[in-house]
């Protein structure tokens, strides 16, 4: 109980930051974040589309090398092939940066 809760606040506050990031290409309609199977289910509107695309994250990782705190993703599979594509080829397995109070928040609560 106490997960699925702070699982549900950990999600709304990605979605927010995400969003802030995303601005200029659609937005987070709703993301799902699982701490226990370390899963991310969202649905993003893209400018520009008619339908939602779904993105479903089977593992995450947060990880800290020499002060420096990224994110790992891995098992990306989304509802359009084009861009299960792009993701296999560019995000698949790559650890991206994220700033020190994302990584705090992300820990204290994963």
């Amino acid at each position: 109980m106490i997960q699925k809760m702070k699982d549900t606040a950990l999600s709304h506050g990605a979605r927010i930051t995400i969003n802030t990031q995303m601005k200029d290409y659609g937005k987070v309609q709703k993301l799902d974040l699982n701490s226990k199977q370390k899963s991310i289910d969202l649905e993003v509107m893209l400018d520009g589309e008619v339908e939602v695309l779904s993105v479903h994250i089977d593992n995450y990782e947060l990880t800290e090398t020499d002060g420096f705190h990224q994110l790992k993703v891995s098992g990306i599979t989304t509802s359009r092939a084009w861009i299960n594509t792009v993701a296999s080829s560019y995000l698949e397995g790559k650890a991206f940066d994220i700033t020190e109070e994302y990584a705090k928040m992300l820990k204290s609560v994963l």
